[in-house]
C-alpha cells in the first residue's frame, strides 16, 4: 500500500509578500515550458481536453490501445514497473531502500487560498503515478511509498530540510515556483531528484538534478518559436514588443528572448519594456506601442496581468497581427478571454484534446481519477511529474539488483533519448540539454487547437542559439 504523507504546515507569510513571491516565481516558470491546469470536462469550459476524432495525434505510438498496470509497452517506452523481482541482494545503507519498498518524496506548491499556482496538481499526478506502478508490481517487485510536502511556495528550504531527515530514497516529480531555494541542502544530503521541471537555472544545473523536459540553460535558448513566427508573420516581427516584469526572473527571461530571436528570426524589438511590480496602470505603454505600430505582441508575467494589458490595448485600439505567448498561458483563462482569440500558445507536452489518440496521456487522464483528483489538478506540468515517475522509474529498473543513488544517477545519466512514452517532445534529459522542439496551439472560439506542426512537435538541432552572455537565475 501506498504511503502518503504530508509534512506539518509551517505558518504561512504575510499575503503581500506571498503574492510577490508567487508572480516573481510564475515568471521564472515560463522558461521552462510548463503549463497551467487543464479542464478534462469539455472545450467549452476552457478548451484543454475533449478528444476529438479530427484532431492529429502528437507522439504517441498504438493508436487508441488502452494501457494499465499489465501493459508491457507505455507508448514508446517499456512498463518500467513490475513485480518480477531481480536476483541479487538489496544492497546495504542505502537511505530509502528495502527489500521490498523505495521510500520517494516529492516537493510541490499546493493549492492556497490566496493566489492560483502552477504547481497545483504535482503532488496528485506524482501520487497517480505511484499507484499505478504499485499495481503494476512496484520497481523490481519494490513498492513505492511516498512522502509528500507542501513548499508553500516561499519555503522551498523547509520543505527540503524535512525531506533530507526523512530517510528517502529520491525525490521523484518535484516542482516549485521558488526552486532556487534548498539546493545546498539537497546536493549536501546526497538526494538525487528527477524534478517534473525546473523554474531556475540553478536547479537545472544543480547536482544530480534531471527532468524530463530540460528548460533552462542561462547560455542556449530555443529559437524554434520565433523562426516559426517569423516565417508565417514577417513583416509584424519586425513591429515587436516584448513586456516582462521588473523582476529577476522575469527580465531575464523577457531579455534572453529578445535578443535570440533578434539574433536567429529577423526580430526588431520596438518596445521592450520592464514594468514595475504592482503596476497596473498600463495605458502609457500602450499608448507607446500604439504610436510605434505594433504588430507583435509577447509577455512574460502572470496570466492575469497579460489579460489586463490585452485589455488595456483593445480599449486603446491596439490589434497586433501575432499574440504570441509561452507555455504557462495553456490555461482555462486565457482560452476563455475573448482579448486572446487567434493567440498562439506554446506547449512541451502533448495537447489534451489529444488524449484520445495518444495512449500514455490517457493513462495519467485514468490515473488522476484513479486516486480521486479533480479537473482543477490536471495540468501540462501535472503531465511531467507523472512524466517523471517514468524517468525514475526506468532508470531505477535499469539499474536491477545493484540499486543505490549512484547508480540510479549513473543510469538517468544515460538516458539520452526520451519523449516519455509520447507524453513529450524528445529529450535528452541525461545531459540536461535545451530542447529544440516546436509545438504552438491557437486560440479559437474560447478553444485550445494545435496549430503547427500537424502532428507531434518539429524539433530542430538549429533551433539552439548560444550566446556570448549568460542568462542566470
Amino acid at each position: 500500500m501506498t504511503a502518503v504523507i504530508a509534512t506539518p504546515r509551517p505558518p504561512e507569510p504575510p499575503l503581500v509578500r506571498r503574492l510577490a513571491l508567487v508572480l516573481l516565481c510564475l515568471l521564472a516558470v515560463v522558461a521552462s515550458g510548463c503549463g497551467s491546469r487543464a479542464d478534462t470536462e469539455s472545450a467549452d469550459d476552457g478548451g484543454l481536453d475533449a478528444p476529438s476524432d479530427e484532431q492529429d495525434g502528437g507522439g504517441d505510438e498504438g493508436g487508441g490501445e488502452a494501457l494499465g498496470p499489465d501493459s508491457a509497452e507505455l507508448g514508446t517506452i517499456a512498463n518500467p514497473c513490475s513485480d518480477e523481482p531481480v536476483e541479487g541482494e538489496t544492497p546495504a545503507d542505502v537511505p530509502g531502500l528495502t527489500d521490498d519498498t523505495i521510500r520517494i518524496g516529492v516537493i510541490s506548491d499546493k493549492e492556497n487560498p490566496a493566489v492560483p499556482l502552477p504547481t497545483v496538481g504535482i503532488e496528485e499526478s506524482v501520487t497517480a503515478f505511484v499507484e499505478f506502478c504499485n499495481a503494476a508490481g512496484g520497481i523490481n517487485g519494490r513498492q513505492l511509498e511516498l512522502q509528500t510536502y507542501d513548499s508553500q511556495i516561499s519555503r522551498t528550504e523547509e520543505a527540503t530540510n524535512a525531506a533530507c531527515r526523512d530517510d528517502l530514497f529520491a525525490l521523484v516529480g518535484t516542482g516549485s515556483v521558488q526552486d532556487q531555494q534548498g539546493i545546498s541542502t539537497r546536493e549536501g544530503c546526497g538526494l538525487p531528484e528527477v524534478g517534473a521541471y525546473s523554474a531556475t537555472t540553478s536547479r537545472a544545473l544543480s547536482e544530480d538534478f534531471f527532468s524530463p523536459i530540460p528548460g533552462l540553460d542561462p547560455e542556449q535558448f530555443n529559437v524554434g518559436p520565433c523562426r516559426y513566427i517569423a516565417e508565417q508573420f514577417p513583416e509584424a516581427v519586425t513591429k515587436a514588443a516584448m513586456v516582462y516584469t521588473d523582476l529577476p526572473a522575469p527580465r531575464v527571461r523577457g531579455e534572453q528572448t529578445v535578443e535570440a530571436c533578434e539574433a536567429e528570426a529577423g526580430f526588431e524589438f520596438v518596445v521592450q519594456e520592464a514594468i514595475p511590480f504592482g503596476d497596473t496602470d498600463y495605458s502609457a505603454l500602450v499608448a507607446d506601442m500604439k504610436e510605434k505600430g505594433v504588430e507583435y505582441f509577447s509577455m512574460v508575467s502572470a496570466t492575469t496581468e497579460t489579460l489586463a494589458l490585452l485589455e488595456e490595448m483593445q480599449t486603446q485600439g491596439v490589434e497586433p497581427e501575432v499574440i504570441d505567448l509561452a507555455q504557462q498561458y495553456y490555461d482555462p483563462a486565457v482560452a476563455e478571454a475573448p482579448v486572446t482569440d487567434g493567440a498562439h500558445v506554446l506547449t512541451n507536452t502533448v495537447p489534451f484534446v489529444e488524449a484520445a489518440e495518444t495512449p500514455v496521456l490517457q493513462l495519467y487522464l485514468d490515473w488522476m481519477e484513479e486516486v480521486g483528483a479533480g479537473e482543477d489538478k490536471i495540468s501540462t506540468l501535472g503531465v511531467q511529474a507523472f512524466d517523471a515517475g517514468l524517468l525514475f522509474a526506468t532508470a531505477a529498473d535499469a539499474a536491477g539488483a545493484d540499486l543505490t543513488r549512484e547508480t540510479l544517477v549513473s543510469e538517468l545519466e544515460g538516458i539520452d533519448e526520451w519523449d516519455g512514452g509520447g507524453l513529450q517532445m524528445t529529450t535528452d534529459p541525461g545531459a540536461g540539454t535545451t530542447q529544440e522542439c516546436v509545438l504552438y496551439l491557437t486560440v479559437t472560439d474560447g478553444e485550445f487547437q494545435r496549430e503547427y506542426p500537424d502532428e507531434g512537435f518539429a524539433c530542430d538541432p538549429d533551433n539552439l542559439y548560444t550566446s556570448d552572455q549568460s542568462f542566470e537565475s
